[in-house]
């Protein structure tokens, strides 16, 4: 027979069972088993280099990219005659991702066109901290208890009651930082406990609205900080600031795109160089080859001597090499083959085709005469440097608008009115009292309001008058960054000035140079014709005037980049070559979805100039430089750079040497 146990040792059985249980959980189970130790393994390799698996083929043209064109070529390439326009338009469509030379895009990411749609993305994410936010919940409980008093239970000693609890809200944020509230509380509670009804619903509806009248009011604020701000910081992440970081992107994009022009109009005209140059070196070479071949006639002639051989063999081998180096490249010079590759870089194309591309356009010769004052007032205005600093700080200085906002306090109106519907039952029957909860709160029986005020303030105000601090030593450096860039950008243009009239008077002295080589050539063979000059001396003046005429176009070719450069500096390059930046036109897909949301959502026009006096932008920046009568003076176009008079009397003008790829200069053999 099993002995009877006191409440009192049964209590403490169970005490004891916790406390042992509880110090087993605290010391852990130890064996007391001794296991031997494990065997060593090698770390596993954590970092390995290893392929990417992307849904991205390599591109089919240049995948089956032909051989490449070299100096041991046997097959003539076809020529790809091209104009500059041309050489930009296709640059243009295949430009998705901005390139150089330099090879930005293969080792970094580089400029793109989708950066501008991926910044733009942050407005919408700015604008959505102002879209109507949908919240509900819903809770079952069930709670037991029980009570020492029957006055706490209700007239009971144990109670056991279900609960259940549902909450829909419906809020918005305003421009002016305004919080509109509609919700709605249900709660339902049964227990045990005696009752006037077997279970309880309690409804309420209320509409709450919440104006800040000091911290956080206004719509400048709301747009610059967004409606979600409460504290101070070093970013904020309104609408305006994702609107002038989108400028901002939009700059950097057409900087990307000027540049890439520049490039590609460099690349063109030293291509153009690179032909002239292999012209004069093969001129100057086949000239050679001739020489040795009749200085080595007269040697087995006996009229010529070993040293007269080896001269003209080592001209012939000079000018083959300078040849060579012309067609390829090297030793400084650009050569026909790097040239094209540079430009095909440029434009997007694969390296090897099968053609060779030659440019279809000649460098301007006429004289081009620009106004100071009008020049620096365009580069002042237009210069997308300019005009990206100005975004910055005015970003700067909605940045410390934003800050000072926060040097007020926190003082809130709050009003609330409130409806409430008791009932036996959630809808129930209408006609018995307290039957329906929800018909009872349609009753307005039972209504409430409230009204006030709320207010804080952070004493000292430490960290906002840090904040603000920042916010006024970002905008300092930012103005300060914008004068030292008008300083820098007028320097450049004062160079500019200078270097234009560089290019077109050493063009003409070069052009002079090669005239008086010409004639020192002829003079030469002529005098060796008649035994009167050494063979060394015509050979010389055959290398020299190939150098004449390679220096000449190669300084026209600077003075015409150096025109294109002066609209670089003043902020007119685009709109000089004919380029325009403009929006890429949608899919259909995209205005079959607009369609359907216009018909959903019809937009309705908000005046915001009216609500705030302080506008972000002056509108649309026009890409079409203003012309005005002394912008520009472009004097008479002729064949030529004209000749200074004092180096030749005679003041018509003189034509070019000899069309393209042709031999520049006529050069007779020595006999």
């Amino acid at each position: 027979m099993s002995r009877l146990r006191s409440p009192s040792y049964r209590s403490f059985r169970h005490a004891s069972c916790m406390i042992a249980l509880i110090a087993l959980a605290i010391v852990g189970c130890r064996s007391t088993k001794i296991l031997e130790e494990p065997p060593i393994r090698e770390a596993p390799i954590t970092r390995e280099i290893e392929t990417a698996n992307v849904c991205a083929p390599v591109a089919e043209e240049t995948a089956t990219l032909p051989p490449p064109l070299t100096i041991r070529t046997d097959a003539a390439p076809q020529d790809w005659f091209l104009t500059l326009e041309e050489v930009i338009q296709i640059t243009m469509s295949n430009s998705d991702v901005i390139r150089d030379i330099g090879g930005t895009v293969v080792n970094g990411a580089g400029a793109s066109v989708y950066d501008v749609a991926l910044q733009q993305l942050g407005e919408e994410q700015a604008l959505s901290a102002f879209d109507a936010q949908l919240s509900s919940s819903l809770f079952f409980n069930r709670d037991e208890r029980a009570f020492n008093n029957l006055f706490f239970g209700g007239g009971a000693n144990t109670v056991a009651s279900n609960t259940a609890n549902s909450n829909f809200q419906l809020s918005k944020t305003a421009a002016t930082g305004t919080q509109y509230q509609l919700r709605t509380i249900t709660s339902y509670d049964r227990d045990s406990a005696p009752s006037d009804f077997n279970s309880a619903h309690n409804v309420a509806a209320e509409a709450q609205v919440r104006q800040p009248l000091l911290r956080g009011r206004g719509i400048e604020f709301n747009r610059i900080a967004g409606p979600n701000a409460q504290a101070p910081s070093d970013t904020y992440n309104g609408v305006v600031l994702a609107r002038i970081r989108t400028d901002i992107a939009l700059a950097d994009f057409e900087s990307a795109v000027r540049d890439l022009v520049r490039d590609t109009e460099n690349a063109y005209w030293q291509l153009y160089f690179a032909y002239r140059s292999l012209d004069a070196r093969t001129a100057a070479y086949e000239a050679s080859l001739r020489s040795w071949r009749t200085v080595q006639d007269q040697l087995e002639a006996g009229t010529a001597d070993g040293e007269q051989e080896a001269l003209a063999r080592a001209a012939y081998y000079q000018t083959k090499a300078a040849a060579n180096n012309a067609l390829a490249g090297g030793q400084g010079l650009p050569g026909v083959h790097s040239a094209e590759r540079n430009l095909r870089k440029l434009m997007g194309i694969p390296a090897n085709d099968g053609r060779l591309i030659r440019p279809a356009d000649e460098p301007s010769v006429a004289e081009r005469i620009f106004d100071w004052q009008d020049s620096l007032d365009m580069t002042l205005e237009r210069r997308v440097e300019l005009r990206r600093q100005r975004w910055l700080v005015k970003q700067r200085e909605s940045e410390l608008l934003a800050s000072k906002n926060f040097l007020l306090s926190n003082l809130d109106l709050v009003a609330l009115y409130r409806w409430r519907g008791f009932g036996d039952d959630l809808l129930g029957n209408r006609d018995v009292p307290n039957g329906s909860a929800i018909s009872d709160l349609w009753t307005g029986d039972l209504q409430g309001w409230q009204l006030g005020l709320e207010y804080s303030v952070a004493l000292g105000k430490r960290r906002e008058h840090a904040v603000v601090r920042a916010a006024e030593l970002r905008l300092a450096r930012e103005r300060a960054q914008l004068r030292n860039k008008e300083l820098l950008i007028g320097n450049d243009l004062s160079s500019q000035f200078g270097e234009m009239a560089r290019t077109y008077e050493v063009a003409r002295d070069n052009f002079n140079r090669t005239i008086a080589e010409r004639t020192r050539l002829k003079a030469a063979q002529a005098k060796y014709d008649a035994g009167q000059e050494l063979l060394e001396f015509v050979l010389n003046a055959l290398q020299s005037t190939a150098d004449a005429d390679s220096q000449y176009y190669q300084t026209l070719v600077d003075y015409n980049l150096s025109v294109s450069n002066m609209h670089y500096t003043r902020g007119t390059y685009l709109d000089y070559m004919g380029v325009r930046l403009s929006e890429g036109p949608w899919t259909a897909g995209a205005y079959r979805s607009y369609a359907k949301e216009f018909r959903r959502f019809k937009p309705r026009h908000i005046n915001y100039c009216k609500m705030q006096p302080n506008p972000v932008s002056r509108g649309a920046y026009s890409q079409v430089a203003p012309i005005t009568s002394n912008s520009v003076q472009f004097l008479p176009e002729v064949e030529t750079i004209p000749v200074a008079e004092s180096v030749v009397p005679e003041p018509a003008a003189i034509a070019i040497p000899e069309p393209m790829f042709s031999p520049p200069v006529p050069v007779t053999s020595v006999q």
